[in-house]
């Protein structure tokens, strides 16, 4: 057979794949049964697709939980529908925006990014709007006016969402957080941990500090 690829991750990657898959099936049938003619998640989770980021930094078992969708930046408009969907048809009651430190789509939406390939420009065109540039302290490290641009377009999109499902807020059977997965941890909470940003709108870190039901998680 011919060899499609001369690279020895390739190879590694795929027999991970092979091997890790024969497990899951084995370990879980059980378990994948009890969903396997529908799906019934409690949260619609929009990521960034970025390869560091994954469930892994948040759940041990993802299958049936999260309906998940991921883009480069954690966007809401550019999958729109997919979200719609979870939320409206599969009536999940938590909405929740995941971005992470050191984004890579973020930080090109600082910069100039016009000798990008034009998809990924029409792409970056939304986060450019949504990190509000305008709004960073000027006079702040090229790393904290990263930091700062994650945590505003984590906002941003929260407030786009919010006005598409008013309807589900005002009868209290939607929530819709923003939250922050440290990578490089300029959030100073430690590697990996995630922070929540916004809470149905509410950015105001020490008064969601104080509420109540979010201190029993974060």
């Amino acid at each position: 057979m011919e060899q499609i690829l001369k690279n020895d991750d390739v190879v590694k990657m795929l027999n991970a794949i092979k091997e890790t898959n024969e497990l899951y099936s084995q370990n879980n049938e059980k378990h994948i049964k009890n969903f396997a003619k529908n799906q019934n998640p409690i949260c619609t989770l929009i990521m960034c697709c970025d390869s560091r980021a994954h469930t892994t930094s948040f759940t041990y078992h993802p299958e049936n939980n999260f309906f998940i969708v991921r883009n480069i930046g954690n966007q809401y408009i550019l999958n729109q529908g997919c979200v719609e969907y979870g939320v409206r048809v599969l009536g999940t009651p938590l909405l929740i925006f995941l971005g992470h430190t050191a984004c890579g789509a973020v930080n090109a939406a600082l910069d100039d990014y016009s000798d990008l390939h034009s998809s990924i420009i029409r792409e970056i065109d939304h986060l450019a709007l949504s990190v509000k540039k305008a709004e960073i302290n000027p006079n702040c490290s090229h790393e904290e006016k990263w930091r700062d641009a994650v945590i505003n377009n984590v906002n941003q999109q929260v407030g786009l969402a919010l006005k598409d499902f008013s309807d589900l807020r005002n009868n209290k059977t939607l929530a819709v957080l923003g939250m922050v997965l440290d990578i490089d941890n300029s959030l100073k909470h430690g590697h990996g941990k995630i922070s929540l940003v916004n809470l149905n709108g509410e950015t105001d870190l020490q008064k969601l500090a104080d509420n109540e039901f979010i201190r029993q998680f974060f």
